[in-house]
């Protein structure tokens, strides 16, 4: 069984049966494989690139590979309207379907103790700019992550979308432990799917439609930690951005063991429901179904 999101964002389950159509094109050379990465030794990260200003004080620890995975580790930060947190990414131009494996926990718990300390993927429209031609109202991105959202110290995801700083969240219930995060776009459609620990099942869990977002987007990872500190300076960006949060109470450490990228291998088809009953094509959003949950 697999679960989809209708068209009231309630989710249903429904047996998934084979399908063929003649719009799907399978990628012989997928030029998006090659951005994929098993984070096993420190020259794994040597074509990544870091978000980072000159003249802001970074939100994380440098990012670094230890015992065969990827180590995040936030400062107090957050990605909130204009506030900036950590940010490893690839440039990816056109439709993708990126996937991570990612365990987060607290420093001395199984999970963060303070509120809003999540890592996951994360996405989001290019900007250049220095300390002093910064702008507020101009972030656009979206990102699924993993941790604890509010109340802290319990499992959750968290989903944010921003759309000119202006950015509204989603929390659902999660379970702790090692995490798969898919996003996989077509077009101006976001689909967001994850896998829990020991399951061969992939979940999807919501959906945004994101015409706005342009063809080129920098599709990597982010972790960030402890709202409770940050809150005290919002909403001065500038400061945040600038100086960072003066008590520093972060308590998460995200493992990555892999991120994943391939190109989809149906084309844009304009239903944003995945469900074949809601479809005036059901083979076509069936075939859209088997690319989004299969490996």
């Amino acid at each position: 069984m697999i679960a989809t999101l209708s068209a009231s964002g309630a989710l249903n389950h429904y047996s998934s049966v084979n399908a063929t159509t003649s719009n799907t094109s399978e990628t012989v050379n997928d030029d998006l494989k090659g951005l994929s990465t098993q984070f096993n030794s420190a020259e794994s990260l040597q074509k990544w690139q870091e978000f980072s200003v000159n003249g802001w004080i970074p939100k994380w620890e440098s990012p670094k590979v230890e015992n065969g995975q990827l180590v995040l580790r936030p400062k107090s930060s957050g990605w909130f309207e204009d506030n900036y947190a950590g940010h490893l990414y690839r440039e990816v131009e056109g439709d993708f379907i990126v996937t991570t494996k990612i365990k987060v926990e607290g420093n001395n718990d199984s999970l963060p103790q303070r509120s809003f300390s999540l890592a996951g993927l994360f996405i989001r429209a290019p900007r250049t700019f220095t300390k002093d031609t910064w702008t507020p109202k101009g972030e656009n991105w979206m990102f699924f992550s993993v941790g604890t959202a509010w109340p802290a110290g319990k499992p959750h995801f968290e989903i944010k979308s921003t759309y000119n700083s202006l950015s509204t969240l989603k929390i659902f219930d999660a379970e702790p432990g090692w995490t798969r995060l898919r996003i996989a776009r077509s077009g101006e459609l976001f689909t967001l799917l994850y896998q829990n620990k020991g399951s061969q099942k992939w979940e999807v869990l919501d959906q945004f439609i994101r015409p706005d977002l342009p063809n080129k987007l920098n599709v990597g990872l982010t972790a960030y930690a402890d709202w409770d500190s940050m809150a005290p300076d919002y909403p001065n960006y500038k400061k945040y951005n600038e100086q960072g949060v003066k008590n520093q109470n972060a308590d998460l450490i995200a493992y990555v063991e892999s991120i994943n990228f391939r190109r989809p291998k149906t084309s844009r088809f304009p239903v944003a429901t995945l469900a074949p009953r809601f479809s005036f094509d059901p083979k076509v959003s069936e075939a859209r179904l088997q690319d989004l949950t299969s490996d």
